[in-house]
């Protein structure tokens, strides 16, 4: 076998050898997450299958649109890049195949929630919205006129609301802004499923009933 021959199988060895794609099943997570590359950005959060701990992505995934709120399970290509860009991924990832997508369930502090019930009511003029962070146990938003705050406690699906003030504008329409107040200082209790929230006093009885609102 002669020397050149032997020379050109070895750079075909090389190539293809260099070249070879690695296929992974990877996890995206539902929302991005702050994080900081050349300068702050967003990114996505990934890890693969079989592994606990998310980390973050700083590349792109070529031929995979991702929309936010969704958990996907997905089947990648992953290849070298032979010169990345300075400050860049030494890794391309190509999707092969979404093998999973499915809608995360919404947490109660995710967002604001339009008011769409309070008790018997379910037609107004201009619909409260209540915003919650529990990060700081705090609830927000506005009666339909006035704005509102509170001091929020929640534990499993048991609520305690305390410190109730709002703001003290004429309304035009007081009966909705004192039925929502009311409701809202009795609510002992959540149930959240799908898009709705709804909200009870102690004896079960549905006091308060919201649609989501995308987060800003």
């Amino acid at each position: 076998m002669s020397s050149k021959f032997l020379a050109m199988m070895s750079m075909v060895l090389l190539f293809f050898s260099c070249s070879t794609n690695t296929d992974k099943v990877i996890l995206i997570g539902s929302t991005k997450a702050d994080c900081t590359g050349i300068s702050p950005q967003k990114c996505l959060q990934i890890k693969e299958e079989g592994e606990t701990n998310w980390t973050y992505f700083y590349s792109n995934i070529e031929g995979f649109d991702y929309v936010e709120g969704f958990y996907y399970r997905l089947k990648v290509s992953v290849s070298e890049i032979e010169n990345p860009p300075a400050g860049g991924s030494s890794l391309k990832y190509r999707l092969i195949e979404v093998l999973e997508k499915s809608k995360a369930p919404l947490n109660l502090d995710q967002g604001s929630w339009l008011v769409t019930r309070v008790k018997d009511r379910d037609s107004f003029g201009r619909n409260p919205f209540i915003k919650i962070d529990l990060s700081q146990n705090e609830i927000n938003g506005n009666t339909s006129c006035n704005r509102f705050s509170a001091k929020i406690k929640v534990t499993n699906n048991k609520v305690d609301i305390s410190e109730l003030s709002s703001t003290e504008m004429m309304c035009k329409d007081i009966d909705v802004e004192t039925a929502f107040l009311d409701a809202l200082a009795s609510i002992t209790s959540y149930s959240l499923k799908n898009d709705k929230l709804q909200l009870f006093d102690a004896n079960k009885e549905l006091l308060i009933e919201c649609n989501y609102l995308k987060s800003e």
